[in-house]
């Protein structure tokens, strides 16, 4: 389970949040652009220093400014997909998929088998030596989702990772992204813009507007902007 208890100044506003994300669990991001919602997964993985406050992962503590902990990112078993995929386009789809497990100087064996099953899970299996930069959009995506759940992680996060994907590679990669979920019973948090992201792949949204949570509750029952203003 995340717990995160997070205040950190930013330029225009203060983010102040404090969530939780069950195991199995995909907790969607809402809000305008400049909310805080990229903010908040680049504190969660280690990227920035909250001010003030407890992110804690399965009971392990990851950040705690007043006891001077801070957990180097590479240390925090986060898979993170960014919106534009981040994969190398000079490496193949199993040299992307590889690269974690690497830096983690992983058995050979070990690595050629994780590999191999992210392939088979990612369907990429006729993509297997294509450099990752003549793949499309949605390929992409598949590549780095499978780089980031190669690792093991603890915790799932993807940053509007549908934004730049046509119809189907979007439902491809939303079933992907559940499926897996799922399957590894892991707390995911998915920053998204649209209510049919949340409908269709959520179990919980958060909608931020400058730094705070104004509304919580079902993707069914997302409010529109000015039902969210008489709330609060």
């Amino acid at each position: 389970m995340l717990e995160a208890a997070i205040t950190k100044e930013l330029r225009d506003f203060t983010l102040n949040l404090s969530f939780t994300v069950q195991p199995g669990e995909i907790l969607i991001l809402m809000g305008a652009n400049g909310s805080g919602k990229s903010t908040t997964l680049n504190l969660i993985a280690g990227l920035l220093y909250p001010d003030a406050g407890c992110i804690r992962l399965n009971g392990r503590t990851l950040s705690e400014p007043g006891q001077g902990t801070h957990i180097p990112i590479e240390d925090r078993r986060i898979g993170y997909v960014f919106q534009n995929s981040a994969v190398f386009p000079h490496m193949t789809v199993e040299e992307n998929i590889a690269f974690g497990l690497r830096a983690r100087r992983l058995p050979k064996a070990e690595i050629a088998d994780r590999v191999c099953q992210m392939i088979d899970l990612m369907h990429l299996s006729d993509l297997t030596n294509v450099c990752a930069g003549n793949l499309s959009g949605g390929q992409k995506q598949r590549v780095a989702l499978g780089r980031a759940i190669a690792i093991r992680p603890s915790l799932l996060m993807l940053d509007e990772p549908f934004t730049s994907l046509d119809a189907e590679s979007t439902s491809t990669v939303r079933n992907l992204t559940r499926t897996i979920v799922r399957t590894c019973n892991i707390p995911c948090i998915l920053v998204s813009h649209q209510s049919a992201d949340s409908r269709e792949i959520g179990d919980r949204v958060l909608q931020l507007r400058s730094g705070k949570a104004v509304w919580e509750g079902s993707p069914q029952d997302i409010p529109d902007d000015e039902a969210i203003c008489r709330c609060r």
